[in-house]
């Protein structure tokens, strides 16, 4: 839910003018809500399908004052699309599935002198937009990505678990999620992520190859209870150990169900290892039935960090725990509080950013827990 008006921002520019690519889908439309309510900018509801944009801009303008809120055709595989829309613009915020146009986006931001973020969540966007680094620090541009929870949580909670160690010795970051999908763009995406799985995982000072034998088992609470959970790879993890002196890191997600995990997922794995990408859209359709259909009620979603260390000579742990019902809001939650720092010139400074290396973790976790993700962190004495 959100929560009443009046946020962390309080000393930014009132006519900053903020376009949501992808708008009106499922995790645009929160992002459109969470902007209009946490920050005084003006925003651009804007896709590829105008008719379902100015529908949701006429929603929102009965919550939310009208001269807020308009919207805008935009074509991500369009260029000169994409230069009409950025024109009076001063960030973009892409919230659509839109990876195989995302450098383009980038460059037509480039062009329109504005900044620029987006929820990429598959890892290879990172070096795509690696390529444009110089373009963007010698434009003065700040271009923020692999922002939302999974990623951009990781890495923030990595370094706030560093606080609270002489010697970090361990951070492992799990998380659990369930919610019903039917955005089929997205579960594309999901299908192709499965297929291309190579984990790694720092573990004994050094970068391993995982596989699904390299599944944990991670207590995620009342919500999910114990659940065996994968190594992912997270890009914006790979410089933390050697930089925060870690013997093991990683990032672990619990599975879906027993029909999506074990026959869904093995099934795009073979399928993908005889030809890429056959089936594809049979295993998204499968997946999306096999998620719907065999999925427990319970709704919602747990991230966490657990962390082992020293501290003035004795041995610690440390949990940092949270929750929150709607997987959605858990998204976009992170990335409004990362725009609270931008927009109030903490962060904003020229260059590629991730947003887990970008911004101040202690702020971060503070202004999700105001905005209602529930946030615990236990320390324990093991000495």
């Amino acid at each position: 839910m959100l929560r009443a008006k009046g946020s962390a921002v309080t000393a930014m520019a009132k006519d900053i003018t903020i376009l949501v690519l992808g708008g009106y889908g499922d995790t645009g439309q929160v992002f459109c809500r969470y902007l209009l309510q946490e920050t005084p900018a003006k925003i651009i509801v804007a896709g590829r399908r105008l008719a379902k944009a100015e529908a949701l801009v006429e929603q929102l303008q009965q919550a939310f004052p009208p001269e807020r809120i308009a919207a805008r055709h935009t074509d991500a595989a369009d260029v000169e699309s994409l230069r009409q829309s950025f024109q009076d613009i001063d960030l973009v915020l892409v919230a659509a599935t839109t990876t195989q146009w995302a450098k383009q986006i980038a460059e037509a931001a480039l062009e329109a002198q504005i900044d620029y973020l987006d929820i990429y969540f598959q890892q290879d966007v990172y070096a795509v937009l690696a390529e444009l680094q110089p373009q963007i620090q010698a434009a003065g541009r700040c271009f923020i990505t692999q922002a939302g929870f999974h990623p951009g949580l990781p890495a923030a909670y990595m370094r706030q678990g560093a606080q609270y160690f002489d010697q970090y010795d361990q951070a492992i970051i799990a998380f659990a999620m369930q919610t019903q999908i039917e955005d089929f763009a997205s579960v594309l995406e999901i299908v192709d992520t499965v297929a291309d799985y190579q984990p790694e995982f720092w573990h004994n000072g050094a970068w391993k190859t995982g596989t699904y034998e390299d599944a944990i088992p991670v207590n995620y609470g009342n919500r999910f209870g114990v659940r065996s959970s994968m190594p992912l790879t997270m890009v914006e993890i790979k410089p933390l150990p050697e930089q925060l002196g870690l013997q093991e890191a990683g990032v672990f997600t619990a599975g879906f169900n027993w029909f999506v995990d074990y026959l869904v997922f093995p099934l795009i794995t073979l399928s993908n290892a005889i030809k890429k990408g056959v089936f594809r859209q049979v295993w998204a359709k499968l997946f999306i039935f096999g998620l719907n259909t065999f999925s427990s009620q319970q709704e919602g979603v747990v991230f966490l960090l657990k962390a082992t260390g020293k501290k003035a000579g004795k041995h610690y742990t440390v949990e940092i725990f949270s929750d929150h019902d709607d997987v959605y809001e858990f998204t976009v939650v992170p990335v409004i509080a990362c725009l609270h720092q931008y927009l109030n010139d903490d962060i904003r400074q020229p260059g590629l950013w991730m947003m887990g290396h970008l911004v101040d973790p202690d702020k971060l976790i503070a202004d999700m827990q105001a905005m209602g993700i529930q946030t615990q962190t236990f320390i324990n004495d093991v000495s």
